[in-house]
């Protein structure tokens, strides 16, 4: 009997950062009379231990019209009224009233008015705040203060005025409200508002913000938003209701009614298939802590890609906390657990980019259901580097906590930028997924590639230097021919991805069109998916195959934020030699006669025409799909071509193999070779 290793190297696939521990947000921490664990879905509400929790969107600080912006001193952090949690829990004397905030580096700068209790006509908010609600009382905390008074008549309520506690680590505002304020105790419905904006300190009054009139409403943002279309808004944020409602002053549709009974008797009710309470399926905003933060609020990166983005490099959402858009499928569990599709949004794009969409509906409902999940990618157009990157896999750990999945059945696909993230994922992490379609995707880390000229993110972003990563991810692409965009044509194009899968012999099908521009192309994801549906319901993930060919690129590998790289299938440790080239990439094949299987034959390429489902667009088609490889005799023989590699390490039990086997190698270089829990070392080169 041939020696073996003991057992299979402890190997997961992916990068490190998507089986990293939950991360803290100092945001979701409760002291003092707070227990209750927050809901972490937005727009939704619940009773937990006694208190009242309001979960609000992030990032939608935007005000009226989607116009508002903040002063550019760094106090503000260009998030400081943006709510994230609105909390209340009766106590012995007095309501408390939490605020949690996004961002909070002065705590002077904001105020938040809350309307307590309701009124047949609206009534005008104090502090010239512009904005007009039902309410008896109005009580508004700014800084350290607050003041209460009579919503009828503007006048101060009797003391003693409630009282404000900032906790500026955890960017809390706890407000209480004396009974003798305002009582709602032994009260079924109780109608609560709240709203937040800035703080004029020296008039003591809000801040008429940078983007808004003197007529409109001041607030920034606005709590108890249950109706919040899933599209729309001008930036591609849960918030063009907020826009409007904010642009007409008038605030009466945004608030709760709030059962005291409830908490009283320490109720926890999610209201789940409520229209306020916390969806079970269907689309959602989900909320996390990231591991990264960066600064707080927003930053201002053009880039993340590392050479592209000179320290701090904070992003565009820079925050700890993070959300994504989750589906939920309407099927019950399987026993395997759901599937997973990634959907990566385009450039300018947000996690929102797909909700309601029927491509999202139809990839989470076919088979026995899939979770679709859309990152916000700490941005508009990261192209899917550094943060932007690791987001995806945060996003998707999170989903992984909430939701058992089946590892074999994951998907993942994009429009334009997304549709190179899609490519550029895949190829990274081959053996996380089952397969990829790509749509219009742009062929390098950014637009307008021009073939002979300009190389938006470097050449070492292109898609087409990773492609032979992708022999055991089938591809089905869908790109524009005259496409201005994500360029078609050239020796990085769109084009050349499908080609080098061709010359490669690997299972892929590409939709070429030549009548049809690029966001027309791009809207078959969301609007017209049936032939992309089709395609990925064929594939399951490949665990251990015969033949692994993979290349590792030192441009895709970030391991600051998590993005590890080296480790595919049964080889680990892949480390390029010369990270100093134009285009730092070390490549591997790798194939094991352990399995008694040879590669597949090689097919003619299909080619022909065709007109798409629905739309009619018509296009060429090339594809090839390669019979499975056949038996042939079991070797104890390893063949090992190594390109710009130093290190490789071999799991033998996974590559079926012994620790006495032989191993061919061919390398244009010194390289170490090592066969895992054998204690054999080989040198070559």
């Amino acid at each position: 009997m041939r020696p073996r290793a003991t057992a299979a190297v402890a190997q997961q696939p992916g990068p490190e950062i998507l089986y990293a521990p939950p991360a803290a947000a100092p945001q979701l921490e409760n002291t003092g009379v707070w227990q209750a664990a927050p809901i972490l879905v937005a727009g939704a509400s619940a009773y937990r231990n006694g208190e009242f929790l309001y979960q609000d969107f992030l990032y939608d600080d935007l005000g009226a019209s989607s116009a508002y912006t903040y002063p550019a001193a760094p106090g503000y952090a260009g998030n400081a009224a943006d709510l994230v949690e609105i909390r209340l829990k009766p106590l012995t004397d007095a309501t408390a009233i939490r605020l949690t905030f996004n961002s909070m580096l002065d705590p002077a700068l904001v105020g938040t008015t809350i309307a307590l209790g309701t009124s047949a006509a609206t009534r005008a908010f104090p502090h010239s705040a512009n904005t007009k609600a039902p309410g008896e009382v109005f009580v508004t905390a700014y800084g350290t203060t607050a003041d209460a008074v009579d919503a009828a008549t503007g006048q101060p309520m009797a003391l003693p005025a409630p009282t404000v506690t900032v906790d500026l680590v955890r960017r809390q505002v706890e407000v209480r409200v004396p009974y003798t304020v305002y009582d709602p105790r032994g009260r079924s419905a109780v109608r609560i508002a709240a709203a937040a904006g800035l703080w004029d300190t020296t008039n003591n009054r809000y801040l008429t913000p940078p983007g808004g009139t003197a007529t409109g409403s001041v607030f920034y943002n606005a709590g108890f938003r249950y109706d919040e279309p899933l599209v729309g808004g001008t930036v591609g944020m849960r918030e063009s209701q907020q826009s409007s409602v904010l642009g007409s002053g008038d605030v009466s549709p945004f608030f709760a009614e709030v059962d005291f009974t409830k908490l009283a008797a320490g109720v926890t009710d999610d209201l789940a298939g409520q229209h306020t309470g916390v969806p079970v399926t269907g689309f959602m905003n989900r909320i996390f802590a990231s591991h990264y933060e960066t600064k707080q609020g927003r930053g201002d990166a053009t880039s993340l890609q590392t050479q592209n983005c000179p320290q701090p490099c904070a992003p565009a959402r820079a925050g700890r906390l993070q959300s994504y858009s989750l589906y939920i499928p309407s099927k019950p569990l399987p026993t395997a657990g759901y599937g997973l599709t990634v959907m990566l949004h385009s450039s300018g794009g947000t996690a929102n980019q797909y909700q309601g969409s029927q491509g999202a509906i139809q990839l989470g409902e076919r088979g026995t259901g899939s979770i679709v999940i859309t990152p916000e990618a700490r941005g508009p157009s990261y192209f899917y580097y550094g943060q932007a990157a690791a987001d995806v896999f945060e996003a998707w750990a999170d989903a992984a906590r909430l939701y058992r999945l089946d590892p074999d059945s994951t998907v993942v696909t994009g429009t334009s930028m997304g549709g190179y993230g899609s490519y550029k994922l895949a190829a990274t992490y081959p053996d996380l997924f089952a397969s990829v379609v790509p749509v219009v995707p742009c062929p390098t880390g950014g637009v307008f590639y021009a073939p002979g000229g300009h190389v938006p993110g470097g050449e070492a972003s292109a898609i087409v230097h990773v492609a032979s990563s992708l022999r055991h991810v089938p591809a089905f692409s869908l790109q524009s021919v005259n496409d201005p965009i994500c360029t078609y044509t050239g020796e990085l194009g769109a084009a050349s991805i499908f080609q080098r899968l061709d010359a490669l012999n690997y299972q892929y099908e590409a939709w070429s069109f030549y009548a049809t521009e690029h966001l027309l192309v791009g809207n078959l994801l969301p609007y017209n998916p049936g032939p992309i549906v089709d395609f990925v319901s064929r594939y399951r993930r490949v665990p251990d195959p015969v033949h692994l060919s993979y290349v590792v690129n030192a441009e895709m590998t970030q391991p600051e934020v998590g993005l590890t790289t080296g480790n595919v299938y049964w080889l680990s440790g892949l480390t390029v030699r010369d990270k100093a080239r134009a285009v730092p990439t070390g490549g591997v094949e790798a194939f094991s006669y352990g399995y008694g299987v040879s590669d597949p034959a090689v097919v003619p390429t299909d080619t022909g025409t065709g007109l798409y489902p629905g739309v009619l667009y018509p296009f060429s088609y090339q594809r090839k799909y390669p019979s499975a490889g056949s038996a042939q005799p079991v070797q104890n023989r390893l063949d090992l071509t190594l390109t710009n590699l130093s290190a490789v390490t071999v799991d033998p039990v996974r590559a079926r193999i012994g620790c006495d086997a032989a191993v061919n190698v061919t390398t244009d270089g010194s390289v170490t070779i090592t066969l895992a829990g054998c204690g054999r070392t080989i040198t070559a080169g």
